[in-house]
């Protein structure tokens, strides 16, 4: 299989930094989320090539042949990639509405996308392979796995769509790098018990259980929702009704108790292996890299130098890698 990785990026660059996105009719969310995109585009296309050459390695078929899901694919730009890259067929599935109209324009726009758009998730996907008989070979999903509420149904349901199926994904919540955790600590904290979301988690628990539950004390109330983070609401009911007295595993994952949507989740290695093997999958785990295309020329040479040590240390270069890949593959 011969796969030119520079000319896909190159000619997928060249193609999505020429649109004018503010004039395409698409919402403000999503222009935003594209213009934080925008300045770091080559850097991103260098993690799908990173991610497709794990996921393609070793793989019996040809480019053609080859059915890859872009799971969360958010603005599509990995859905492009796929397909300049050659890859045969590309299923895009996201969540937002907003987002799979965006796909739906920019294919519109740039004339090439993904060949199948699919608005929702793992059981969504699961439900159109079986309709359709179509056996993915490769799922790739970036930067969303750290935000799934339920890994054990989630897992699943994507390997129910094919028990052989290669699933690769990037998450930037890695249980490495300390000055990552740190950060994303804060942000934690922030949306459990600060303004970074409005009302925050703790309050809105708090606030659902009060009008739930309504002969429970005030300091009852204030019990239950320490007890329940991480929990929404469905589950923070069973959890009351059967007195389980959950208590959260871990000192800051928080979620947001109305959608399940995790705040940057960082889960050791051993939970998504734990998962994956009573399906007889392993996980590998890779280390990711800096962008090093900056301004700033000095910041570029930092930026490969340190590129350089985490390639070259073994497993102290987890201790300063940005992000993790996680590479889930059949157990032979």
């Amino acid at each position: 299989m011969e796969l030119n990785f520079v000319s896909a990026e190159k000619d997928t660059y060249a193609l999505l930094s020429t649109i004018d996105y503010d004039k395409l009719p698409i919402s403000d969310y999503n222009k935003q989320y594209i213009g934080r995109l925008k300045p770091a585009l080559m850097y991103y296309l260098k993690i799908y090539s990173c991610c497709l050459a794990k996921g393609l390695q070793n793989s019996p078929l040809s480019l053609s042949d080859i059915t890859m899901i872009d799971f969360g694919g958010g603005s599509g730009f990995l859905s492009i990639y796929a397909k300049k890259l050659g890859i045969g067929n590309v299923i895009y599935v996201d969540l937002n509405p907003l987002s799979v109209e965006t796909v739906t324009l920019l294919k519109e726009e740039t004339g090439l996308g993904p060949d199948i758009i699919l608005h929702g998730s793992s059981d969504v996907l699961a439900a159109w392979c079986s309709e359709k008989g179509v056996l993915p070979d490769l799922l790739v999903s970036t930067d969303l796995i750290e935000h799934v509420y339920n890994l054990e149904t989630f897992f699943s349901e994507l390997i129910g769509v094919n028990n052989q199926m290669r699933m690769i994904f990037t998450t930037a919540s890695t249980p490495y790098n300390p000055y990552v955790k740190r950060r994303l600590h804060r942000t934690m904290h922030g949306c459990e018990y600060g303004s970074l979301e409005t009302p925050n988690y703790y309050s809105k628990r708090k606030d659902y259980i009060r009008q739930q539950f309504v002969s429970l004390s005030e300091q009852e109330v204030e019990d239950w929702a320490l007890k329940t983070r991480g929990l929404i609401y469905t589950d923070i009911d069973r959890a009351i009704k059967e007195k389980q007295n959950p208590v959260p595993s871990d000192a800051y994952n928080t979620c947001d108790p109305e959608t399940g949507n995790w705040a940057e989740r960082i889960l050791p290695i051993q939970s998504y292996r734990g998962i994956l093997l009573k399906h007889g999958y392993t996980v590998s785990v890779h280390k990711g890299f800096y962008n090093i295309n900056r301004i700033q020329k000095w910041k570029s040479l930092i930026f490969r130098f340190l590129n350089l040590f985490i390639r070259v240390t073994g497993r102290i270069g987890f201790l300063l890698s940005p992000f993790i890949i996680l590479v889930c593959d059949k157990k032979k």
